[in-house]
This record gives structure tokens, sequence and C-alpha cells, in this order.
């Protein structure tokens, strides 16, 4: 109960220290998603991975082996989400399944149960694409990642360059695009 209280102390402060620095960089993303919303219906279901950037080209090893991806959210038990990615990488279907929190309903901030992730998600007005989400994924190595997920299978190049010039603009300037050359995996295709 302490601990929910302080971090909401501590999110207050930090969205309020947000909202002034992004009157000094205008180019900062607005302030991502609450919990509240990302548990809404419009968030559950399938989301098709179309790009990733980073600060540093490391932080994209791993997406540099994968063909295709698809996340797909579905509201999980006491206030969670559950997220399952299929993934291809060469001839091969993977699956993992992962849990996310959040300590509040009002909170952006979205823990993985393993406490290994912390995320963090926008609409896609961001990049002018109604039918998409970035999120910033941070790792327990501290390694950050921001990828851009649609709706649909097939993104049209503006909003993959609004997403990378988005990116540029705060640093995140290693870029790479889903290459998409073998199609992407069903959840039940995936080992």
């Amino acid at each position: 109960m302490l601990i929910s209280q302080l971090w909401g102390v501590v999110s207050s402060a930090m969205s309020f220290f947000y909202a002034g620095i992004q009157v000094m960089v205008p180019c900062l993303p607005p302030a991502p998603l609450s919990t509240a919303v990302i548990n809404t219906d419009e968030y559950m279901g399938s989301w098709y991975f179309v790009a990733a950037a980073a600060w540093d080209e490391d932080d994209l090893r791993s997406f540099k082996t994968t063909d295709s991806s698809i996340l797909h959210i579905q509201k999980g038990t006491n206030d969670t989400l559950t997220v399952t990615e299929t993934s291809r990488v060469g001839d091969k279907c993977q699956s993992s399944t992962w849990g996310y929190f959040a300590l509040s309903a009002t909170d952006p901030f979205l823990f993985r149960t393993d406490f290994d992730t912390v995320a963090l998600i926008w609409d896609g007005k961001l990049v002018n694409c109604p039918s998409c989400i970035i999120i910033l994924f941070v790792d327990e190595n501290e390694e950050a990642s921001a990828m851009l997920f649609d709706r649909n299978e097939k993104t049209p190049d503006e909003y993959i360059q609004e997403f990378k010039s988005k990116m540029e603009c705060v640093l995140m300037e290693d870029f790479l695009k889903a290459p998409l050359k073998n199609g992407y995996c069903k959840i039940d295709e995936a080992a």
C-alpha cells in the first residue's frame, strides 16, 4: 500500500516534470497512455510489428534476426495484461507470453510481472497513424527501444517515415524496419 502511494506521488511528479521538459524540447512525444486507457477493448487484440528505433544500435540486435512479429494483447486476471508475441525467425515460428501490470489505473508505466521490463505506450496520433501504437520498452539492462505496431499487416510508408523522423528527433537514430519476407506467424503456429 505504501509503495503504491509513493509510486503515485513519484509518477505525478514525473508527469509534471515531463510537461515542463516538453515546452523546452517540442519534439518529445505527449504523455504516454494510462493503464486505464490501455485496458479498454480498443487496445486488445493483435498488433503487427512494423519498425523499431533505439539510441544504441546494440539495442536493436534482437530484432535483426526477426522477419516478422505479432503482439496479441488480452486482459488478464487482477487487472493485468497478457501479451503473447509470435515471431518468425528464419523459417521457425516462436512464441512467448508475458504478464504486465500497473500500480494504479492512472499510471502509464506497465511493469512486466518478472520485473525485467517496463513499457510505455503512445497512440498512433504521434505519427499520424490512427491504427498504430508506439511502445517504448526498457529492459533490466537499461536497453531501450521504441517499436511501431499497426493493426494492419501493411503499413503505409508515410507512417513509417513519420515514426523514423519522430524517433530521430529524440535522438533514437538507429532504425530497423521489419523485413516481412516470410510472412507472419499465427499464434497457433508457434512452438
